[in-house]
């Protein structure tokens, strides 16, 4: 579907109105709905927040340009943006008229049918099997990877949790709302300080220790994320903070030994069972290894095994 530049009244229409109904999701910049074209099309309509009021029509259209030239299959697709001022009369308390301008800024992005992550993470293991997990966290990967160090500029997600992880009818994952960090800008920093929306980013612990205590960002701070992500996914919503409270070796025991019986009670075969606990025990170790306190023991976005058979081995550290 192409989008690029649409009017508000077609969104609402898409929208119904923006109503209840299509609310898909909510965060700090605004308020995501479901939009259904006349063919049928499905598209996610997220209509923003703006707390200075100093974004621009060119300044979004620069940036739409910009967000619409990363393609990759684990970032979600942008598709269009609206920017629109109309003047509005309002009534004041004592019957007096006056005018004053109303902004309407819109983004729309390609629709994902399976929602979010976080809808999948509802128990001790989620309603994923192993195999899907695995892909996900490949494709989370895969898609920090190509912000990170396959453009010419790096660009840093520095909001990454299951909310914004979505994915599509085939469960491939797809890295939401990175792009909303260029658009803001320096605002970014503030907005994370809102009681709302990214506050879970502290809250659940998405956020590394260094940027908590003197808001220092590098690509360590998308790395802590990651790892955080993964143990959810691999242990449940509860994995962390959990594994704070254990030695990383009697942790990853733990996990994997949780994992090998609930494959086998799934009558997985020797061969595919081994594998898949081997992959396992290196994600939860990936994982541990991301969180670390100190940003430099980290490691990087840089796989260096991802086999054919998606038998991750091994991983560097830069």
């Amino acid at each position: 579907m192409e989008l690029d530049d649409v009017s508000f009244q077609f969104l609402q229409e898409i929208t119904d109105g923006f109503s209840m109904e299509r609310i898909l999701g909510e965060g700090a910049f605004g308020v995501v709905y479901k939009g259904v074209t006349e063919n049928g099309d499905a598209v996610a309509v997220k209509k923003l927040r703006l707390r200075d009021g100093k974004l621009g029509y060119k300044q979004l259209q620069n940036e739409f340009y910009n967000l619409k030239k990363l393609k990759h299959e684990n970032i979600v697709q942008i598709l269009g943006y609206c920017y629109e001022t109309k003047e509005i009369t309002l009534i004041m308390p004592d019957g007096s008229k006056i005018s004053a301008d109303e902004r309407y800024t819109t983004l729309c992005f390609e629709y994902l049918h399976n929602g979010s992550l976080q809808k999948h993470l509802s128990d001790e293991f989620s309603e994923l099997d192993w195999h899907t997990q695995f892909k996900i966290i490949k494709g989370i990967c895969d898609g920090l990877k190509y912000i990170h160090v396959e453009k010419e500029k790096p660009i840093y997600h520095l909001d990454l949790k299951p909310d914004i992880i979505l994915l599509d009818k085939d469960m491939v994952a797809k890295i939401a709302d990175f792009g909303l960090s260029r658009i803001f800008g320096n605002e970014l920093t503030w907005i994370t300080q809102s009681p709302y929306g990214t506050l879970i980013g502290y809250v659940l612990g998405y956020r590394p220790p260094e940027y908590i205590d003197s808001g220092e960002i590098s690509e360590k701070f998308d790395i802590f994320s990651l790892g955080v992500v993964m143990i959810r996914i691999v242990t449940g919503p509860k994995g962390y903070p959990k594994c704070l409270d254990m030695s990383s070796d009697e942790f990853i025991d733990q996990v994997q030994r949780n994992w090998r019986n609930r494959l086998q009670a799934n009558r997985i075969t020797d061969s595919a069972l081994e594998t898949y606990c081997h992959q396992v025990k290196t994600c939860t170790q990936i994982a541990l290894d991301s969180v670390q306190k100190d940003r430099h023991k980290r490691p990087d976005i840089q796989w260096t095994a991802w086999t054919g058979n998606n038998n991750l081995t091994t991983y560097k550290i830069i």
